[in-house]
């Protein structure tokens, strides 16, 4: 393997902000090529239109399978970015949420992250090179009726978890977090039939309360990925960066019962 043969990572690559970022990523002159990481065999599709992509299906869940695919990587390319982005996001009710549910919520969301920060984060360490981005949520800091305490405590761990790293891997490698508000993705529209999380009224609400009275586009959170992975940002570890239009200063009670009468 050439020492100058390098590879970025993105889990949950398939569709919306994996996507973007994966695109964003194989855009960059820093990178041979860029691994797309998701359960859904589109990804191939998205890796196929990435100069350098390489498309797996995988669980982020399954360490197994993610040990196999980084060192399938490997043999090739040293893997110098990884970006955790694999996530979901599900309504329940605190009296209706089983055991089950909150299991597989919190093993996507925040153990995913976990085994893929498990097998790189040292290979990294040990080459005295890398950049890791984990992905969050404003539900971390605040707490989200639309997506379950479950989707909440999954998103505040990620935070303790990137601190953590960005302690243990120093000086070597930076660990950095992505805190996306309410972006144009299927998860952030109205309507169940595409995945949406919000009503109509909930989501034209939500977009009038942000400081920039819109949604984001998955564009610009792949833009602060891409710079927080770069030397641009050789002296940033440890932090979140929040990319939500303004959203953290919205009133509490809209932001969180976008669905409530008055």
């Amino acid at each position: 393997m050439s020492a100058q043969t390098t590879a970025a990572l993105v889990t949950g690559a398939a569709q919306g902000i994996g996507k973007a970022i994966a695109k964003r990523l194989g855009s960059e002159e820093a990178y041979d090529q860029v691994v797309c990481i998701d359960i859904q065999e589109k990804v191939e599709q998205t890796a196929a239109t990435i100069e350098g992509g390489r498309g797996y299906v995988g669980d982020v869940t399954e360490q197994d399978r993610i040990e196999e695919i980084i060192a399938d990587i490997e043999t090739e390319a040293a893997i110098t970015t990884a970006v955790n982005n694999a996530g979901l996001s599900r309504y329940f009710w605190i009296e209706d949420l089983e055991p089950g549910e909150w299991d597989e919520i919190v093993d996507i969301n925040l153990t995913g992250q976990y085994n893929i920060c498990r097998i790189v984060g040292p290979r990294m360490y040990e080459r005295e090179e890398g950049a890791i981005v984990n992905i969050s949520s404003g539900a971390g800091q605040r707490g989200s009726v639309s997506g379950g305490v479950h989707y909440s405590a999954s998103k505040a761990g990620i935070f303790g978890l990137t601190k953590g790293l960005a302690k243990q891997l120093s000086p070597h490698v930076r660990v950095n977090c992505v805190v996306p508000g309410l972006i144009d993705t299927a998860a952030g529209s109205s309507g169940d039939e595409a995945g949406g999380l919000w009503t109509e009224e909930g989501l034209d609400r939500m977009q009038r309360l942000i400081l920039l009275q819109r949604s984001g586009r998955p564009e610009e959170v792949a833009a602060a990925v891409a710079f927080l992975a770069s030397e641009e940002a050789s002296y940033i570890t440890g932090t979140t960066l929040d990319v939500d239009g303004g959203a953290s200063l919205m009133p509490t009670k809209e932001f969180l019962m976008p669905d409530s009468e008055e």
